[in-house]
C-alpha cells in the first residue's frame, strides 16, 4: 500500500495539469469538506484592471467632460469576497503598475499590499447597486453601501463582502480644475471551477 501511495504521489506531482497529490489523496480517503469526490479550489481571479478618466468639474461644465465614472463589478460565480485597489494620478500621467505589482499578483502571491499614489488630489469612491446609477450621474441623492464609501481620499485598497450581480464602483472628482486618471483593480476571491 505504501508503494502504491508513493507511486501515486510521484505520478501526480509530475503531471502539472493534474490536481496536487495531497488533494487527490484526500479525495480518495474521503477527507474533503462535502464528502464528495470533487476537490474545491479557493483562489483569486482578476475582474477589473482598467484606467479611467474623470474630468474636473470645470471641464464638465464648460467642455462637456464628465467628473463621474461608474463601472460594473462582474463577479464570477463562486465569489465569497472581493478586493479593490484605487490609484489616482494626474490626468496627463502614464503610470502603470509593473506586472509583479498588479493587485492580482500581490494578492495571489501573498505579497504586501500597497498603493503608489501619483497625485495629491482626492477623489470620491462609492459602491452602489446599478439601480442608483442614474441618480449618481445626475448628481442627485443616491443609495450607497456606506461601509465602502470614501470621500476626498487618495489611493487605497479595501475588501468587500457584497457579492450581488449588479454592483458598481463609482468614482467622482470633486476638484474644480484638475482632472484625474484612476487605475481601478478588482480581484475576486472564492471557489471557481
Amino acid at each position: 500500500m505504501k508503494k502504491l501511495l508513493f507511486l501515486l504521489i510521484i505520478f501526480f506531482s509530475i503531471n502539472s495539469n493534474s490536481q496536487t497529490a495531497l488533494e487527490i489523496l484526500q479525495a480518495l480517503a474521503g477527507n474533503n469538506n462535502n464528502n464528495t469526490n470533487a476537490v474545491q479550489k479557493i483562489h483569486y481571479k482578476e475582474v477589473i484592471n482598467e484606467v479611467v478618466t474623470i474630468n474636473s468639474t470645470s471641464n464638465e461644465m464648460f467642455s462637456g467632460g464628465s467628473s463621474r465614472n461608474a463601472m460594473y463589478v462582474r463577479l464570477p460565480i463562486g465569489t465569497t469576497k472581493w478586493y479593490y485597489r484605487i490609484t489616482p494620478m494626474d490626468v496627463y500621467a502614464n503610470y502603470y503598475y509593473q506586472p509583479r505589482e498588479t493587485f492580482f499578483t500581490l494578492l495571489s502571491n501573498n505579497f504586501p499590499l500597497f498603493v503608489n499614489n501619483q497625485t495629491y488630489n482626492g477623489l470620491n469612491f462609492y459602491i452602489i447597486n446599478d439601480y442608483a446609477m442614474n441618480d449618481f450621474y445626475a448628481k442627485r441623492s443616491f443609495n450607497i453601501y456606506s461601509n465602502y464609501t470614501k470621500e476626498n481620499t487618495l489611493g487605497f485598497y479595501g475588501e468587500c463582502n457584497l457579492t450581488f450581480n449588479n454592483l458598481m464602483i463609482c468614482l467622482s472628482n470633486p476638484n474644480l480644475k484638475d482632472g484625474l486618471k484612476v487605475i481601478v483593480e478588482v480581484v475576486a476571491f472564492g471557489n471557481f471551477n
